[in-house]
Protein backbone atom coordinates (compact mmCIF):
# COMPACT_ATOMS: atom_id res chain seq x y z
CA UNK A 1 0.00 0.00 0.00
CA UNK A 2 1.54 2.98 -1.19
CA UNK A 3 1.45 6.04 1.18
CA UNK A 4 0.12 9.35 0.32
CA UNK A 5 2.94 11.97 -0.64
CA UNK A 6 1.75 14.68 1.49
CA UNK A 7 1.57 12.70 4.88
CA UNK A 8 0.99 15.92 6.98
CA UNK A 9 -1.89 16.24 9.84
CA UNK A 10 -4.16 18.81 10.51
CA UNK A 11 -2.37 20.01 12.99
CA UNK A 12 1.01 20.16 11.17
CA UNK A 13 0.02 22.30 8.42
CA UNK A 14 -1.99 24.94 10.85
CA UNK A 15 1.43 25.31 12.82
CA UNK A 16 4.63 25.65 10.14
CA UNK A 17 7.53 23.28 10.63
CA UNK A 18 9.72 25.02 12.55
CA UNK A 19 7.94 28.04 13.42
CA UNK A 20 6.88 27.63 17.14
CA UNK A 21 5.82 31.25 18.52
CA UNK A 22 3.27 33.32 17.94
CA UNK A 23 5.15 36.07 15.88
CA UNK A 24 6.26 33.26 13.66
CA UNK A 25 2.26 32.35 13.28
CA UNK A 26 1.31 34.77 12.55
CA UNK A 27 3.80 35.78 9.94
CA UNK A 28 2.51 32.47 8.56
CA UNK A 29 -0.93 34.00 7.91
CA UNK A 30 0.38 36.93 6.11
CA UNK A 31 2.75 35.02 4.30
CA UNK A 32 -0.10 32.47 3.25
CA UNK A 33 -2.57 35.41 2.62
CA UNK A 34 -0.27 37.38 0.51
CA UNK A 35 0.27 33.82 -1.56
CA UNK A 36 -3.56 33.11 -1.53
CA UNK A 37 -4.70 36.46 -1.68
CA UNK A 38 -7.80 34.45 0.76
CA UNK A 39 -8.99 35.77 3.77
CA UNK A 40 -11.57 33.22 4.29
CA UNK A 41 -9.18 30.43 3.67
CA UNK A 42 -6.37 31.15 5.24
CA UNK A 43 -8.68 32.24 8.81
CA UNK A 44 -10.08 28.06 8.41
CA UNK A 45 -6.92 26.71 7.73
CA UNK A 46 -5.17 28.26 10.98
CA UNK A 47 -8.19 27.91 12.62
CA UNK A 48 -8.49 32.29 13.67
CA UNK A 49 -10.73 34.12 13.27
CA UNK A 50 -11.40 37.15 10.44
CA UNK A 51 -11.51 39.84 13.35
CA UNK A 52 -8.01 38.41 14.41
CA UNK A 53 -6.62 38.47 11.23
CA UNK A 54 -7.23 41.83 10.63
CA UNK A 55 -6.14 42.84 13.64
CA UNK A 56 -2.52 42.07 12.77
CA UNK A 57 -2.50 42.77 9.54
CA UNK A 58 -3.47 45.74 10.08
CA UNK A 59 -0.71 46.35 12.98
CA UNK A 60 1.69 44.42 10.19
CA UNK A 61 1.10 46.81 7.43
CA UNK A 62 1.01 50.06 9.59
CA UNK A 63 4.25 48.94 10.96
CA UNK A 64 5.65 48.56 6.85
CA UNK A 65 6.19 44.89 7.56
CA UNK A 66 8.55 45.36 10.13
CA UNK A 67 8.19 41.40 11.68
CA UNK A 68 8.62 42.68 15.02
CA UNK A 69 4.83 44.52 14.92
CA UNK A 70 3.85 41.11 14.82
CA UNK A 71 4.83 40.44 18.66
CA UNK A 72 2.53 40.78 21.83
CA UNK A 73 2.05 43.94 23.22
CA UNK A 74 1.95 44.26 27.14
CA UNK A 75 -1.08 45.45 28.49
CA UNK A 76 0.50 47.14 31.83
CA UNK A 77 -0.16 50.59 31.92
CA UNK A 78 2.78 52.90 31.80
CA UNK A 79 2.18 55.26 34.76
CA UNK A 80 -0.07 54.54 37.91
CA UNK A 81 -1.70 57.77 38.93
CA UNK A 82 -3.59 56.59 41.42
CA UNK A 83 -1.27 54.53 43.20
CA UNK A 84 -0.11 55.01 46.61
CA UNK A 85 2.63 57.94 47.49
CA UNK A 86 6.24 57.01 48.62
CA UNK A 87 5.90 59.53 51.57
CA UNK A 88 2.49 58.20 52.54
CA UNK A 89 4.05 54.47 52.77
CA UNK A 90 6.74 55.88 54.59
CA UNK A 91 4.41 57.26 57.08
CA UNK A 92 2.29 54.10 57.49
CA UNK A 93 5.66 52.13 58.02
CA UNK A 94 6.87 54.57 61.21
CA UNK A 95 3.26 54.54 62.49
CA UNK A 96 2.88 50.25 62.48
CA UNK A 97 6.48 50.33 63.99
CA UNK A 98 5.95 52.93 66.37
CA UNK A 99 1.95 51.78 68.10
CA UNK A 100 1.73 48.10 66.42
CA UNK A 101 -1.48 48.96 65.46
CA UNK A 102 -3.62 46.93 62.70
CA UNK A 103 -4.66 48.18 59.18
CA UNK A 104 -8.22 49.03 60.99
CA UNK A 105 -6.31 51.17 63.74
CA UNK A 106 -3.71 52.50 61.30
CA UNK A 107 -6.40 54.25 59.32
CA UNK A 108 -7.90 56.06 62.14
CA UNK A 109 -4.39 56.89 63.08
CA UNK A 110 -3.38 58.01 59.90
CA UNK A 111 -6.73 59.75 59.66
CA UNK A 112 -6.35 61.44 63.07
CA UNK A 113 -2.39 62.42 62.99
CA UNK A 114 -1.42 63.06 59.10
CA UNK A 115 -5.06 64.15 58.07
CA UNK A 116 -3.97 61.12 55.73
CA UNK A 117 -7.15 59.06 54.66
CA UNK A 118 -6.19 55.52 52.89
CA UNK A 119 -8.32 52.56 53.14
CA UNK A 120 -7.92 49.28 55.38
CA UNK A 121 -7.24 47.38 52.31
CA UNK A 122 -4.66 49.27 50.76
CA UNK A 123 -3.18 49.57 54.46
CA UNK A 124 -3.13 45.96 54.42
CA UNK A 125 -1.50 45.20 51.17
CA UNK A 126 1.42 47.79 51.59
CA UNK A 127 1.65 46.04 55.21
CA UNK A 128 1.99 42.46 53.92
CA UNK A 129 4.34 43.41 51.85
CA UNK A 130 6.48 44.97 54.69
CA UNK A 131 6.06 41.89 56.59
CA UNK A 132 7.30 39.70 53.42
CA UNK A 133 10.56 42.01 53.96
CA UNK A 134 9.83 42.94 50.27
CA UNK A 135 9.09 47.31 50.86
CA UNK A 136 9.82 47.66 47.32
CA UNK A 137 6.87 47.94 45.06
CA UNK A 138 5.28 45.00 43.28
CA UNK A 139 6.27 44.08 40.06
CA UNK A 140 3.31 45.76 39.01
CA UNK A 141 4.46 49.52 40.57
CA UNK A 142 1.36 50.07 43.08
CA UNK A 143 -0.19 48.37 46.04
Amino acid sequence: MKEPEDSRTDQQEREPAGETGPKEARLAWIRTYRQTGNVRLVCEKFEISKKTFYKWLKRYNEAGGEESSLEDRSRRPHSFPKSTPESVIFLLKQARDRTGFGQRRLRAYMEKNYNISISERTIWKILKKVENGSEERNSKGYF
